[in-house]
């Protein structure tokens, strides 16, 4: 049986059309980058909503921890902070509250091997340190868990790869100028900080207390760690309208509005004076300077505190240009008030409009970013006799 060209041409042509054209080709990846960028940023808040729950979770730890703190001792923990920067023979050595709240988030063995008669940055304390501690990283922090700098000691320059930053800061107190200077009202009661009452400092370090004043525990008269700190029971404008730890992420690096400020690298240059160097005096957890003093974010772009910004504005106030001296620290004011060898960060995060913050009654908000710097600051104060409604 003969078969006609005519035919087997027609198969031939058929089964050569069996694939795809070139044309159709280009039409089927087109359609696949469309739903790949329609299914991006789903994939993107999906990760970003599982990273804040986390971070929520974190702070959860963390306040579940200082209650348990709280229950045993009858007192919540405080950071202690001698006045000068080279610990003395008389002054007590420098502990952070995270560091005492290590027990109650199954960091015992860390605990247990930390030593409290010598600082932070000091001995067998550095190996300590310099541990990554889960419940103090937030996940959305692109630096979470680096090595922060201790800061100028006898050496004369910031010492690198000390401490691993945390992205949750105790807040122990508000800097009066918030109250006379931006909100134009008085502050509440203020707080003199006992370790500078004993050191003989005129005037001592005032401010208004918050839920963690430092050196709480301090004797004014011996200057060591003997009498009780804050209690719940100071907290008289309720445990639930209070803020008690925040979220400030970022550090030791200088954030504002999301951009990292590119001078010189925090972790590593050791300049006092951070001549070309974008850095806060704050992050690692294990540092009393890493509790945080309000003063309220400023739009400026290079980093710097003192206006009515509550959240997100910048994650501390920017040292670069500014010397640190051994014994004073940095000779700046914000509101009227000495920087001196205290931390410089400030309630931030990476998360989408807003922060996260843990309260005194063991609950956890994210708190936006647009909210009222009257009422967060209101939410700040544990005695400040404010009247708050919604937040």
């Amino acid at each position: 049986m003969k078969v006609s060209r005519s035919w087997a041409g027609a198969v031939l042509q058929q089964r050569a059309r069996a694939g795809f054209t070139l044309i159709e080709l280009l039409v089927v990846i087109a359609i696949i980058a469309i739903l790949v960028a329609l299914l991006l940023p789903a994939v993107q808040q999906a990760r970003e909503a599982a990273r804040r729950t986390q971070c929520k979770n974190n702070l959860k730890q963390i306040a579940l921890a200082f209650h348990n703190f709280e229950g045993s001792y009858g007192f919540l923990p405080t950071s202690l902070r001698p006045p000068s920067n080279v610990a003395g023979s008389t002054e007590q050595s420098r502990v952070s509250v995270l560091t005492d709240l290590l027990p109650y988030l199954e960091q015992d063995n860390i605990y247990r091997s930390y030593n409290k008669a010598i600082n932070w940055n000091q001995g067998t304390n550095i190996p300590l340190s310099q541990t990554r501690i889960p419940a103090f990283q937030c996940p959305s922090d692109p630096n979470a868990g680096v090595l922060d700098t201790a800061p100028p000691g006898s050496n004369g320059g910031y010492v690198p790869g000390i401490a691993s930053t945390t992205a949750y800061s105790p807040i122990y107190g508000i800097a009066p100028g918030v109250f006379t200077q931006l909100l134009g009202r008085n502050p509440p009661d203020l707080f003199r900080d006992p370790a500078s009452v004993y050191a003989g400092e005129n005037p001592p370090y005032t401010y208004v207390r918050g839920f963690f004043p430092k050196n709480a525990t301090i004797s004014t008269s011996t200057g060591l760690q003997s009498v009780k700190g804050a209690q719940f029971r100071d907290v008289l404008d309720g445990l639930s309208n209070t803020l008690a730890v925040a979220e400030s992420a970022g550090r030791p690096f200088v954030y504002v509005r999301g951009r990292k400020l590119g001078g010189g690298n925090a972790l590593t240059d050791t300049d006092a004076s951070s001549t070309n160097t974008d850095r806060l005096n704050s992050g690692g957890w294990s540092r009393p300077a890493s509790d945080i003093i309000l003063f309220g974010g400023t739009t400026a772009s290079n980093g710097v505190l003192g206006g009515t910004v509550a959240i997100n504005a910048t994650n501390g106030h920017n040292l670069r240009g500014l010397n640190y001296s051994p014994t004073g620290g940095i000779a700046v004011t914000i509101l009227g008030l000495p920087v001196g060898i205290h931390g410089t960060g400030a309630p931030y995060s990476f998360h989408t409009g807003g922060a996260q913050f843990a309260l005194g009654d063991g609950s956890v908000r994210f708190i936006s970013e647009n909210i009222s710097f009257s009422l967060f600051i209101a939410l700040a104060t544990p005695a400040g006799g404010e009247v708050v409604g919604e937040f």
